[in-house]
């Protein structure tokens, strides 16, 4: 009997044991499985988060590449106009024209000394031409075309002889003086006129570009994430219905109002189908359209007051060293960039940067859509600027207003004129040495050829180094990369 209690105490504290053994197994197992779960779990979103995080920096850079080829595709309608208002070449050939008229006069009105020497008049009447170039030598990079030599006349019959040609009439010494003057004045005011501008110009351009293509980008990018997220929640609810092969829809709440997807319409998911509807978004990229016509008329207006200002009576056989013109650069962007105490930069303005990059009123919204080609005939000017549209132009013009904008403007056109005033160096330097240092000097004649190349290359060189120039500036990217992540102000928004 005492055998039996024995046995069964032995039994019971068996069964515990067993039972304790068989709950602590099983609860590391359990935990081991939960902390598996969990572990699996952060790896999976780990994974996602950083294919997301790729996806992002792979669209983003994307998007500084598009920026990039698009300022380059709008240049030449640029370019275009800034040459055919801002003419130097015209004025290089009138020049030329005005040079060869007078030599040929002199052949005729007299020949030269028998003792060959020159007289006094024809020592004063020299060209304001660099030491050493003749009077009727023109810049080489003002491209002046010379006059091709005429043809020998072929062998024909006797024709009648044609009425000889009255002489030209001679003018008056004073008269053909102040003639080269205004013609030299005219050189060297529309050289500078039009690098500034150019230069100006292409930077408002950019800093316009990457405004507009990186508002774009960022919400194609949320459109992009938001039809993702249908699809998966698609994919999950195909999964549930083919499991208990009972039909039902989901709804899904992505832009504030309720849409009914049926698990059949997962492959008519486009993906690439953002908020923003394709009129839209090409009426806010003809908003470029108002630059290109008309704000870069402000821009030229405002470099001709600065460039008279500065040059007006600076003769051109002015000599200039490297540094002297590394000042008369800087004195030109003073007038242009910062006001008379520098607090404060003269494109703010009233008018300042809003109004050259975008028109001001809706009446002039209305004309450059219509200008450009954007408004069909038939469509209401009171409904071309649709809520969506004038979201798009409130948020353009909240950036351009921005002190960030005013930094980012200020940095590209340090970024443009230091490679501007390196092109010039070239000029000034003998090879191997810095051309701050080279005490060479130019007459001002020689150096417009110089300046005056720069538009050229500026708004039509490929590759172009004035685009690489703004494009790769920290400021700029950093400029980028805030617009293109100011998600809190789309979410939950209604686009």
């Amino acid at each position: 009997m005492a055998l039996s209690q024995g046995r069964r105490k032995w039994l019971r504290r068996g069964v515990r044991v067993a039972a304790v053994a068989t709950g602590v197994i099983g609860g590391v197992y359990l935990l081991a499985q939960f902390a598996l779960a969990k572990f699996n779990d952060m790896q999976e979103r780990f994974l996602r988060d950083r294919v997301a995080r790729e996806n992002l920096r792979r669209r983003f850079l994307q998007n500084q590449e598009d920026c990039s080829f698009t300022i380059m595709a709008l240049l030449p309608t640029l370019s275009s106009q800034i040459f055919e208002a801002m003419d130097v070449e015209s004025i290089s050939q009138a020049l030329l024209a005005q040079n060869r008229r007078h030599k040929s006069l002199g052949d005729v009105a007299s020949a030269p000394p028998a003792d060959g020497a020159r007289t006094e008049e024809s020592s004063r009447d020299e060209d304001p031409a660099p030491q050493n170039t003749s009077a009727s030598e023109a810049p080489a990079s003002l491209e002046v075309v010379s006059e091709p030599a005429p043809a020998p006349p072929a062998p024909t019959a006797k024709l009648p002889a044609a009425p000889t040609e009255a002489a030209p009439t001679p003018e008056s010494e004073e008269e053909r003086r102040a003639t080269k003057l205004r013609l030299w004045d005219g050189i060297k005011h529309t050289s500078f006129e039009r690098t500034l501008t150019s230069l100006y110009t292409l930077v408002f351009l950019s800093l316009q570009t990457y405004i507009q293509l990186n508002m774009l980008g960022r919400r194609a990018y949320l459109a992009a994430l938001e039809n993702q997220a249908k699809r998966d929640a698609l994919l999950r609810t195909q999964k549930g219905a083919l499991a208990s092969q009972e039909p039902h829809q989901i709804a899904l709440h992505g832009d504030g109002r309720d849409v009914a997807l049926d698990v059949e319409a997962l492959d008519d998911l486009n993906l690439a189908e953002g908020r923003l509807s394709q009129d839209t978004e090409k009426k806010y990229l003809t908003s470029s359209y108002w630059f290109l016509h008309h704000g870069w008329k402000t821009v030229a207006d405002r470099v001709r007051q600065a460039v008279r200002a500065e040059l007006g009576d600076m003769p051109v056989k002015t000599p200039l060293t490297y540094a002297h013109m590394e000042a008369l650069v800087g004195r030109l962007r003073a007038h242009l960039e910062s006001d008379a105490s520098d607090t404060s930069v003269v494109w703010l303005s009233n008018d300042g940067f809003r109004n050259i990059l975008l028109p001001e009123t809706e009446a002039d919204e209305v004309r450059m859509l219509r200008e450009a080609g954007a408004l069909a005939a038939n469509e209401d000017e009171q409904e071309a600027l649709t809520p969506q549209l004038r979201t798009l132009l409130d948020e353009t013009k909240d950036y351009i207003d921005s002190p960030d904008f005013a930094q980012v403007f200020q940095s590209s056109c340090e970024h443009v004129f230091s490679l501007f005033l390196q092109k010039l160096g070239t000029g000034f330097e003998a090879p191997g040495t810095d051309p701050q240092r080279a005490d060479k000097t130019l007459l001002l004649a020689k150096v417009l050829p110089l300046v005056s190349q720069q538009a050229k290359v500026a708004l039509t060189s490929t590759p172009n180094n004035y685009v690489d120039a703004i494009v790769e500036g920290r400021d700029l990217r950093a400029l980028s990369v805030l617009i293109y992540a100011a998600w809190d102000d789309e979410l939950g928004s209604d686009w």
